[in-house]
């Protein structure tokens, strides 16, 4: 009778399992959601094939992977930055076809941003992070490197709220080559690009002004490249190599006083099987240059989340998975498993803040900030970000070019790529 019993429940499930094709890429955030999968196909009856690709390579798979008309997956984990290109291909279906009600939109940031321009809805979020620095509270918090910092330099050690500051710290524990002021990217890649930007939002430049027209070759641009210039003094001689790897693991190993980053290399940091600084880390926002710490500028935003291929015959599973691993239980599971939650809800969660004290930090600051992506939010985004700044930024860097001239080729390159565009009468 027990066994009976049993197989009248679980019949019902097995009659409606489904198995999803899914694509993601290796990364943390990615192994906390999968903590949940076991629970989804126990209650939803959803069973998930996931193949796992490094970052380098997974954009470029996932987009021949399109390319080729017949994709192999009914969902993606991507990044914020790439769904738009799939979206304006028709490779993407809407998750607006379906109820999205029960998505509770209303409490994830920046929720506008992925809605194509029919308003439908096609990219969810379940990872929300921003810039920051990551600093060793252990050696801020140190009686004696407070007492030298103060007598050096004429105020109190603490996380740095302008340039100017963060300048300071970073030559105060630039010991090579056990300690290094701080960590930095500086390899040519979109990350050499987040470094430029934090410092040209923090000045209250940007990339094109209200007309669509780039604008970094401004005084603003000019200082944000001699401000990192500057940085890199303090930083590994091997920084102009660095990719995230490389930057992370530096600091992880207790290498560095600082970190250049965003919010999730907390949960790196905060790893025993990784880190050698456990418990000794905290998050701060990006410093300001000091006439801006008050006003509100464009702040380092950056999302990945799920969307439903076009082709998929499964998207009523496809959506109902969506639906599950982005709810607020589903993410106050898995986020400490390590996440940063697209939720705010999920971010003060006493389950969440018992693990991860300083997703308050993170949560204020994105209260505060003007959320933005590194890519300007058109198609052309990525081309700009990523291809066209970073070059700049590395010219300028190696000597190659001097400021203005690199920002000047940036702003001749952007323009006919735009014009190109149409987006200029």
């Amino acid at each position: 009778l027990i066994i009976f019993f049993i197989s009248l429940i679980t019949l019902p499930s097995l009659a409606k399992e489904v198995t999803l094709k899914i694509s993601s890429e290796v990364g943390i955030h990615t192994e906390a959601w999968k903590t949940d999968l076991k629970r989804l196909y126990k209650e939803k009856g959803i069973k998930v094939k996931l193949e796992q690709f490094p970052f380098k390579k997974y954009r470029e798979k996932l987009m021949l992977d399109y390319q080729s008309g017949s994709p192999s997956y009914d969902v993606n984990y991507l990044s914020y930055g790439w769904y738009r290109a799939l979206v304006d291909g028709g490779h993407l279906y809407p998750l607006s076809n379906f109820d999205i009600k029960g998505l509770n939109l209303s409490e994830v940031p920046n929720i506008n941003l992925f809605f194509g321009k029919d308003k439908k809805l096609y990219f969810m979020p379940f990872m929300n992070e921003i810039a920051g620095i990551i600093y060793r509270k252990d050696l801020f918090e140190n009686p004696t490197e407070k007492k030298n910092f103060k007598a050096k330099y004429g105020y109190d050690l603490a996380p740095p709220k302008t340039f100017k500051q963060y300048r300071d710290i970073a030559e105060f524990f630039y010991r090579p080559p056990k300690l290094y002021g701080v960590s930095l990217m500086g390899k040519r890649s979109v990350f050499l690009t987040v470094h430029f930007m934090n410092r040209l939002w923090g000045r209250g430049g940007d990339i094109l002004d209200k007309n669509m027209k780039p604008i970094l070759n401004s005084p603003e641009g000019v200082e944000a490249l001699n401000d990192l210039k500057e940085m890199f003094k303090y930083a590994n001689p091997a920084a102009s190599t660095h990719l995230f790897h490389e930057a992370v693991t530096e600091f992880t190993q207790g290498k560095s006083a600082m970190l250049e980053i965003w919010s999730t290399v907390m949960l790196y940091a905060e790893d025993p099987k990784k880190s050698r600084v456990v418990g000794k880390v905290s998050f701060a926002p990006i410093p300001r240059r000091k006439d801006f710490l008050n006003k509100e500028v464009p702040y380092l935003y950056i999302a990945w989340g799920f969307v439903i291929a076009n082709k998929s015959k499964k998207k009523d599973a496809a959506f109902e998975f969506i639906k599950y691993i982005t709810s607020k239980e589903s993410m106050i599971r898995t986020t400490p498993h390590g996440n940063i939650p697209a939720r705010l809800s999920v971010m003060d969660a006493p389950e969440v803040l018992k693990v991860f004290p300083w997703m308050k930090t993170i949560k204020e600051t994105m209260l505060k900030s003007k959320l933005t992506p590194i890519y300007p939010w058109i198609p052309e985004g990525v081309t700009i970000s990523a291809d066209y700044i970073s070059l700049a930024v590395s010219q300028f860097l190696s000597g190659e070019k001097s400021a203005k001239e690199a920002l000047k080729e940036a702003d001749r390159k952007i323009y006919k790529l735009l014009k190109e565009g149409g987006y200029y009468k």
